[in-house]
Order: C-alpha cells, then sequence, then structure tokens
C-alpha cells in the first residue's frame, strides 16, 4: 500500500494536548509519552514536516527522537487496518511501516472493544506520536487526529462563516454539547429561533451549527445552531417571495400589532394587514379583530419584490354592501352614540349611521333619546357608498313604513 501522509495548516496556533491524551500511564510495552498539542499543523504534502508545538517528553535519560521511522510528531497517516485484537489495532502505513493504535488513543471510550469499532482494510487516519513500542511498530493516535483534524475544519468554516456538522451528546446546564470532532457547546438561546421545550429531544442528533467562538489552546468552542436555522428560513423566505403574486391566498400567524394595523408572518415573509383591511367593518383597534399568535387566513393585495413589502387583507368573503338595498328594512343593533347620531350595526360585517334628524319625527337634541346602545331597533337604508365604506340609515322611516 501506498504512503499517505497528510499535515494539517501551518496559519492555526499550537495548543497544548487534551487533558485525556496529556501525561498517559505506563505500560508493559513502551515509556510514557506526553501526546503532543492537538492543533492545526502544516498542510499535507509527500515529505513529513516537524510538528508546530512542543514535542513529547521522554523519560529522564532516554530521550525521544524528534522523528520515528522518518514521520514528525504530530504527522497525520493513513493506513489500512491489517490486524485488530480488543485492545488495539495494527496499520499498514506503507512502505515497510506498521503502526498501533491502542484502546486509549483510539477515541472517547478508552474501554471500547476494537475488534468492533473497525474492519480488516479499512482505511484509518491517526497521529503520529514520537516513539515505537515493544515490536517497533509506531505508536498512533486516532484521537488526536480526529481532534486535529476537527480544528482545521472548525478554523475554516469560522473564516467562511459556513457551519459545520455535528452530533448532540448531551444536555447539560446551560445548553448542549455538540460533537464536532471536540466538544463544543450550544447554549440555550442559540439552539433555535423559538424556545425548545424538550431539550433532551435532540439528544442524538446530527445538525448544522455555525461557530461562535473557537479557541483551541483553551479547548473552548462555542457553537449556534439557531444562526443555521435562521439562514435557512431566510433563503427559503427570499424563494418563496419570488414566487409570491398578488391575488394568492395563505395562511400566516400574526407576529405583532400596531396602532396602523397587524403583521402576519407567512413562511418567514412579513406582510401587513392595513387596519383597513383587518375586517369589512370599520375598525378602531387592530387587537379588536387579531391577537399575536393567531393564525389567519389572508390575501396578497400588493407586492413590490424590490422592498420585500407585501400588503394584504383579510377580506376574504364579498363586500356585504353589495347586499343591502336601498330602501330596504333591516333589524339592527345600536353599538355606539354620537353627538350626530347613532351606529347601528346590521350584521358583523356592516355599520350604518342614522343621522340624529332621521332618529324621530320630532326635534331631537340628544341621540340617548330615542335610543341606547346595545338596543335592537328596525331602520331603512337611505344609501350606501361602497368606495367611502359608507351607509346611510333612518330610524323614522323605517317606523313609517
Amino acid at each position: 500500500m501506498s504512503e499517505v501522509e497528510t499535515t494539517l495548516e501551518s496559519e492555526s496556533q499550537p495548543a497544548t494536548a487534551p487533558a485525556t491524551e496529556t501525561e498517559p500511564e505506563k505500560d508493559n510495552q513502551a515509556p510514557a509519552e506526553t501526546e503532543p498539542a492537538t492543533g492545526p499543523q502544516p498542510e499535507t504534502s509527500q515529505e513529513a514536516k516537524p510538528a508546530a508545538g512542543p514535542q513529547p517528553k521522554a523519560p529522564a535519560g532516554d530521550p525521544a527522537p524528534a522523528r520515528v521511522h522518518g514521520l514528525a510528531g504530530g504527522t497525520i497517516v493513513a493506513g489500512s487496518v491489517q490486524k485488530k485484537t480488543v485492545h488495539e489495532v495494527e496499520l499498514d502505513l506503507g512502505g515497510g511501516r506498521i503502526g498501533v493504535i491502542s484502546q486509549r488513543y483510539w477515541g472517547d471510550d478508552p474501554a471500547a472493544d476494537l475488534t468492533r469499532e473497525c474492519v480488516l482494510g479499512e482505511v484509518v487516519n491517526a497521529a503520529v506520536l514520537v516513539r515505537e513500542d515493544h515490536k517497533g511498530r509506531i505508536v498512533l493516535s486516532r484521537l488526536w487526529a480526529i481532534q486535529q483534524i476537527a480544528w482545521v475544519t472548525i478554523a475554516r468554516a469560522s473564516a467562511a462563516d459556513e457551519p459545520v456538522t455535528g452530533t448532540i451528546t448531551a444536555v447539560i446546564k446551560g445548553g448542549l454539547l455538540c460533537d464536532v470532532g471536540v466538544r463544543g457547546f450550544i447554549p440555550t438561546s442559540l439552539i433555535d429561533v423559538e424556545p425548545v421545550g424538550n431539550l433532551r429531544a435532540l439528544v442524538g442528533r446530527e445538525v448544522k451549527c455555525k461557530v461562535v467562538e473557537a479557541d483551541q489552546a483553551s479547548g473552548k468552542l462555542v457553537l449556534s445552531r439557531k444562526a443555521v436555522i435562521r439562514a435557512e428560513r431566510r433563503k427559503a423566505a427570499q424563494q418563496f417571495l419570488e414566487e409570491m403574486a398578488v391575488g394568492d391566498e395563505h395562511t400566516g400567524r400574526v407576529v405583532d400589532i400596531q396602532d396602523f394595523g397587524a403583521f402576519v408572518d407567512i413562511n418567514g415573509i412579513r406582510g401587513l394587514v392595513h387596519t383597513t383591511e383587518l375586517a369589512w367593518k370599520w375598525v378602531q383597534n387592530p387587537g379588536e379583530v387579531v391577537s399575536v399568535g393567531d393564525e389567519v387566513r389572508v390575501r396578497v393585495k400588493t407586492l413590490q419584490k424590490p422592498k420585500q413589502r407585501v400588503g394584504l387583507t383579510m377580506k376574504l368573503t364579498p363586500d356585504p354592501l353589495s347586499e343591502l338595498e336601498v330602501g330596504g328594512l333591516v333589524k339592527g343593533r345600536v353599538t355606539r352614540l354620537v353627538d350626530y347620531g347613532a351606529f347601528v350595526a346590521l350584521n358583523d360585517d356592516v355599520e350604518g349611521l342614522v343621522h340624529i334628524t332621521e332618529m324621530s319625527e320630532y326635534r331631537v337634541y340628544h341621540p340617548e333619546e330615542v335610543v341606547l346602545p346595545g338596543e335592537e331597533v328596525w331602520v331603512k337604508v337611505l344609501a350606501v357608498d361602497q368606495k367611502r365604506r359608507r351607509v346611510e340609515l333612518s330610524i323614522s322611516q323605517a317606523i313609517a313604513g
């Protein structure tokens, strides 16, 4: 098999080795070593270069060489699995070189059964530890290689403002742990754009996150799943806006209420339902018709795609004023009194004015002399102005027949 040796980017700064790799216990096969830093190393090359950062320490009186079999410490090599036992995996690195990965250097579980972790012939990446075991095999660390590669991936993703992919491993105080090759932390406020009720439901799920903070020297990695979700929604919303057309009907959710109307979210696009478009009847306060969180049906009335402005209407039924017949008698309910007359609701969507001169055959000085709010009365339709949304009514002419 041909040799594959890779080293990682030189632009990253070296860091101290992870706590799990520092000063491993002595065993019967080789003296204890301190595993080199997990920081990214120089770019991939055929000729191995010395690893950046401090070199591993050797026992007193027996200094470790800077290279082993021509490979510098920290070099990432790829080898095929040629032998495996519960406690170790042997790799063919090519060129007659043999490497070995023990349980402690395989992964997060130092007691893993390695016969179940790989198959014969599988290609495995591992980092060179600058020493040999008693059989002359190069001691390797798959865990360290994973961490080095992960930190380089994280650095590149952060620089390019691209997401990294990882798996949620646990729920802890203040957020979630996410494995992206190294352990990252997702604060509760950066998990989703909306509050998540059950965080444990996310454990085991593969997610994409943006890098918020990455410090290899301290091993600190802060991630944001919320940023990815928000970016995806913005992209989907932009596509939805491009496909939107005047006259389309959609179901949306009321997200904000102002004096002039209500904002409705439709698949990430916010549109305004002006107060005059909330209902056919006269609306003084939008809160009378809708509340934040309400699901409503709307129609696109106006559309300015370059400015991302969408005008909506909730008037989806035919204009009820078109059904009123001038001269007809209708029963209604007095809703409010004003100095110049009384307003009478003919139904949920139509309200008309009975002028004070049309309240009785005799002269009326105050509307309450004739009617009170809530009282039901018969009225005659005198005029209907659909454009100005005005209906003129008469109580006196209704009584006169």
